[in-house]
């Protein structure tokens, strides 16, 4: 038979052993699912995100990611990270607090129970202590650098509160369930000494060295004014005392902002907790002030006020609110600010978060008081109230329901982490398994005008500052300019933003090179989160360098959000050492290579089902589910653009859509779905795109056009020309430039399989005349294997077993003189059910084989390349590889993956594959990264220091004057001396708390952590030898500074030397021209 008339070579020789494979994991890819709660950290520069699993990841700059897990896996409720102690803070479900040491998070928590829940706790870079909430309403502290609780306890103060004016006043509304339980903690953004505790009843100014209550805050909305619901309640008639959810205080600290469960923001002046400067809801100002005409609708209606066809919901309650300043004052009392808030609107709105631009807080002087009449001054209210009217709005629409937000500060810690905002941070339910994280660029105010008629210095004969509130409302413009998205770290990708898809693309190093392009470490919309450094292991550096010569790898992923990602996964990313830290994160996202699919002209919400990137050209294909398919180039200075085709009804070109800025790849055509649906598609390196259709029918798309070619024998508009045998669903294309055993010319074809097996190959030919590709009238047909796998059909070399693929130099060798010593090729075929290898595409069929495994499926397959030895691997859902040799397809090895992964999605030439973790909501929640050859690979998560930048934290604020900066008032006890952090730890430590032995925490950049014991030396030690190193140190200036000298000295002489080379040398020259030399 064909055996005894060739002798073909044995193809797998190098990979018949099986200690050539070493199967294994090199890196794991989570994503974050369940995120709960996130925390910023300036000093440190570090992330830190809490899961409802109980996993918290602590996110740095390049490479810098470290978990840990709460006992018992209890959901995260509260996390933060303390500077000034250099410590993770956490507390679960349990209400438990658990504290880590950032320098080490292998070290277990230290770990403390209170009597009641924790609600609230509250830390500051300045002082070790943190504050902590209980549901019982006391205030606990605990010393984070001792590690244990403090003395100093605070009582409930609101039942203090309410015993004060039980005496004076009797109210029933003060009784009601929740008043007496804190919410919120907040320090005063000036003074360490007076904190702000928010109760459900109200808010407390308390004096922390005093023991005492400065003053209470609680808002009634009297009967008659609409509050918080507007006059579409039926307690309008009563009065009200809503619930406070959130407190956050003006940079100044005179005044702050508190938001209630009734969907009303109410601004208090400290010194004044009689009234509040203003009540307001997201649409509406001055809701406690009775609405005369509204209120007598209310009453003709009988408190029935809904008119017919209205249709207003009920408004959702403030969630949290902060207060953000700006460097751009010389004022100290700073200039514009930005008043954040969600919640507060009704149901029916689209989901999103509100930022309010405040003018500057600019109060005139005021006139000396007169008789015994105390207060807030009628200018400095007036003032305050002016500083709270929204000069602009600005609304960040969310993909979902928001839970919570983070202000993203650039360097400062103070002002609770919201003074001069890079980014915000919102969390959002996208969908009910899982909830993503959002980031949008924080936009600082821009210079405006205060408001027409608003000037604090003129005397207004309203007697107040808005007596016009439709004009106010008017004045209050939208933002014009929409705040950009930011990348969040990609394991945060989740929801909307989670993976469905992913592939691994192997390109050589040129083309990696010109597909990455030059990255910033830090884009301008990446988010500023540099800290801590990582690195491989110095013992494996050897092993890394190896890495060097490896190929080039990519990750490409779809996400829910209608959008293609690419992320650089090369080995030569992990290059690095304890000298030479990370220079990149791993995986790399490459943004600008972004692919947003929601900005072209598509039918409905665009849904993947494959992409490819040619290794060469780098043009991009994206095949949907609905049948359309997409065409993207590098948007490179060689790429041309496309020129209209009159009379062009087949495709759409796509050169004037709108993308985001600096977007790399650009869509070039669109093949819309007809009236047949498309099924697959190839692309090739030479400017050819094959697609497939269900009725059996193949095109060609040539992109030098574009035109679109077809068969001259099929005709997709009837069907009545097809052959049966043709009709059935195309399901495999691949291009390649070979011969058929029937045409020894080596050409362009295409191999189009059918879901049947029947297989057609198509040539390729250019017309000399016009220099136009058409196909060619002769089409070879095959009897293959039925319902091939996508990707499971190769073209390899018979000699070398490279694969003959549709590429540059294999397309230029075509175009060269016919050479009647071509190579032979082998055609390999495989199904979820075997294999079949044929010579020359359609000729003699070498071998044939049906898996080991009939139980479990096949679904991948990859000719796998090793020290030029090659071999056909089969991933079933085992999982296994199977191992067969080529060409004749005997079965070698079989190898359990169950240790490494779970199901295989991708697998490369080199036996390196992905593999993936599914999540219940139908998004991944890992990616695996394995290989078949695991000798010398070094994908270890690398050796992290979370504390190696620890930026110089400031000087807490002192406080400013409620007037021009000559005005000294009386407020905050100007000119006394104010409480600094160390005063602060011993107040709430008392006498007897223990000296810690470990170093105080670095609080310069420059400043290093050190690792192991006995690194720093003890006091006496360095007190002993600080005269020898002095002695020391002047005999060494002595020795110098004679060095200098002989130095000095020997220049000297050695200039006077040149000098006289110089002159002898010239005069040497003048005699030569003399004597005519």
């Amino acid at each position: 038979m064909f055996r005894e008339k060739h002798v073909l070579a044995d193809l797998s020789t190098g990979q018949r052993d099986p200690d050539d494979w070493d199967i294994g994991r090199l890196r794991t890819v989570q994503y974050f699912l369940d995120t709960r709660v996130l925390t910023y950290e300036p000093i440190l520069s570090l992330l830190a995100v809490g899961t409802a699993s109980g996993l918290i990841c602590v996110i740095g700059g390049p490479g810098v990611e470290s978990s840990v897990q709460t006992p018992e896996g209890s959901p995260v409720k509260i996390l933060q990270l303390a500077a000034s102690t250099d410590k993770l803070l956490s507390v679960d479900e349990r209400d438990r607090l658990h504290i880590w040491n950032l320098k080490d998070l292998t070290e277990p928590p230290k770990s403390t129970r209170f009597d009641h829940a924790i609600n609230a706790i509250m830390l500051s870079p300045s002082h070790t202590h943190v504050f902590l909430a209980l549901q019982s309403g006391e205030i606990r502290t605990y010393d984070l650098l001792c590690l244990k609780k403090s003395p100093y306890i605070i009582p409930n103060l609101w039942n203090m509160f309410q015993t004060k004016i039980a005496s004076s006043v009797v109210d029933p509304l003060h009784a009601l369930p929740g008043c007496n339980i804190p919410v919120d903690l907040v320090a005063h953004p000036r003074d360490l000494n007076l904190i702000f505790v928010a109760f459900g009843g109200g808010i407390v100014l308390y004096d922390l060295s005093s023991r005492n209550i400065l003053r209470a805050y609680e808002l009634v909305i009297p009967a008659g004014a609409p509050g918080g619901g507007g006059y579409h309640q039926s307690e309008v008639l009563t009065h009200r005392r809503p619930s406070v959810t959130s407190v956050a205080i003006h940079p100044a600290g005179h005044f702050f902002a508190v938001g209630y469960a009734d969907g009303c923001v109410a601004f208090w002046a400290v010194e004044d907790e009689d009234q509040p400067l203003m009540v307001r809801t997201s649409t509406e100002l001055d809701v406690n002030v009775i609405n005369g005409g509204e209120l007598e609708k209310f009453l003709q209606s009988g408190g029935h006020p809904e008119e017919k066809g209205t249709d207003l919901s009920e408004r959702q309650p403030i969630y949290r609110v902060a207060w953000c300043g700006f460097p751009n004052s010389l004022d100290p009392r700073g200039g514009a600010t930005a008043l954040v808030f969600l919640g507060g609107d009704r149901s029916n709105d689209p989901c999103r978060l509100t930022v309010h631009t405040m003018p500057a807080f600019d109060s005139p002087e005021p006139p000396a008081p007169s008789g015994s009449k105390t207060g807030l001054h009628a200018s400095i209210r007036k003032a305050m109230r002016l500083s709270v009217i929204p000069l602009e709005t600005t609304y960040h629409l969310s993909s979902g329901p928001i839970y919570d937000f983070v202000v993203f500060p650039k360097s400062n810690p103070h002002f609770s982490g919201c003074w001069d905002p890079a980014a915000l941070l919102f969390l959002t339910a996208a969908s009910p398994d899982s909830r993503m994280v959002e980031a949008r660029q924080f936009l600082p105010p821009k210079i405006m005008s205060p408001l027409p008629g608003t000037d604090t210095r003129e005397n207004s004969e309203h007697g107040d500052v808005i007596h016009d509130l439709s004009a106010t409302l008017k004045n209050t413009a939208l933002s014009g300019e929409d705040p950009l998205p930011m990348h969040v770290p990609s394991k945060l990708y989740s929801g909307l933003g989670g993976v469905f898809y992913a592939q691994l693309l192997t390109l050589q190093r040129g083309m990696h090179d010109v597909l990455v392009g030059q990255q910033p470490v830090l884009g301008g919309a990446d988010l500023p989160i540099v800290g801590g450094s990582a690195w491989m292991d110095d013992k494996r550096l050897s092993e890394l360098r190896l890495s060097r010569s490896h190929p080039r790898r990519i990750l490409i992923t779809c996400h829910r959000d209608s959008t293609v990602r690419f992320h650089d996964v090369s080995p030569q990313l992990l290059i690095s050492s304890s000298t030479s830290p990370l220079q990149k994160h791993y995986p790399f996202a490459i943004h600008d290579l972004t692919i947003d699919l929601s900005c072209l002209p598509l039918s409905s919400a665009p849904e993947v089902a494959t992409v490819q990137v040619a290794p060469e050209s780098l043009e991009c294909t994206v095949l949907l589910k609905s049948g359309e398919l997409l065409v993207y180039r590098l948007n490179t200075t060689q790429a041309s653009p496309p020129v209209e085709i009159e009379g062009n009804t087949e495709f759409l070109l796509l050169g004037n859509v709108a993308l985001r800025p600096g977007t790399r790849y650009h869509p070039f055509l669109m093949l819309p779905r007809g009236n047949v649906s498309l099924t697959c598609c190839a692309l090739s390196d030479i400017g050819f795109v094959g697609v497939g259709y269900i009725d059996g029918s193949v095109a060609v798309i040539d992109m030098r056009g574009p035109s679109l070619l077809r068969p001259r024998h099929q005709k997709r508009q009837s069907k009545l020309l097809v052959r049966n045998q043709d009709a059935d669903p195309i399901v495999s294309l691949t291009w390649t430039v070979s011969t058929v055993s029937m045409d020894p010319q080596l050409a362009v074809r295409l191999i189009a399989i059918h879901e049947s097996g029947n297989t057609q190959v198509f040539k390729i030919i250019r017309d000399p005349e016009s220099s136009l590709y058409d196909f060619a009238h002769d089409v070879t047909r095959v009897e293959g294997l039925p319902n091939v796998l996508q990707g499971g059909s190769f073209v390899i070399d018979s000699q070398k077993g490279t694969t003959w693929r549709a590429d540059r130099s294999r397309f230029a060798s075509s175009l060269q003189t016919r050479d009647n010593n071509l190579a032979h090729c082998f055609w390999v075929a495989a199904s979820a059910k075997g294999a079949r290898c044929m010579l020359d595409i359609s000729g003699e069929r070498i071998s044939k084989v049906e898996w080991n495994s009939k139980k479990n499926k096949v679904r991948h397959v990859q000719v796998v390349e090793k020290n030029n030895s090659h071999v056909l691997v089969a991933f079933n859902d085992q999982p296994e590889a199977m191992i067969y040799s080529l060409p004749y397809l005997e079965h070698l090895h079989t190898f359990s993956l169950a240790k490494v992964c779970e199901n295989v999605i991708s697998v490369d030439e080199t036996g390196d594959f992905i593999a993936s973790r599914c999540h219940e909501s139908d998004v991944l929640e890992q990616i695996i990264f394995g290989t078949l050859f695991n000798t010398h690979r070094v994908y270890d998560h690398p050796i992290v220091d979370l504390t190696s930048l620890h930026r110089e934290i400031p000087p807490y604020p002192q406080p400013v004057s409620v007037g021009p900066p000559s005005l000294l008032g009386s407020w905050f006890r100007y000119g006394k001396p104010i409480m600094i952090g160390e005063q602060l730890d011993a107040l709430l430590a008392g006498p007897d708390r223990p000296i810690p032995s470990s170093d105080p925490v670095q609080t310069s950049q420059d400043a290093t952590a050190g690792y192991g014991s006995g690194v720093m030396k003890t006091m006496e030690n360095a007190r002993d030898g600080v005269y020898n190193r002095l002695n020391d140190a002047l005999t060494e200036r002595g020795e110098m500074l004679g060095n200098i000298e002989q130095r000095i000295d020997s220049l000297q002489q050695g200039s006077k030397d040149m000098v006289a080379q110089a002159k002898r040398l010239a005069a040497e020259q003048s005699a030569r021209r003399w004597f005519g030399f």
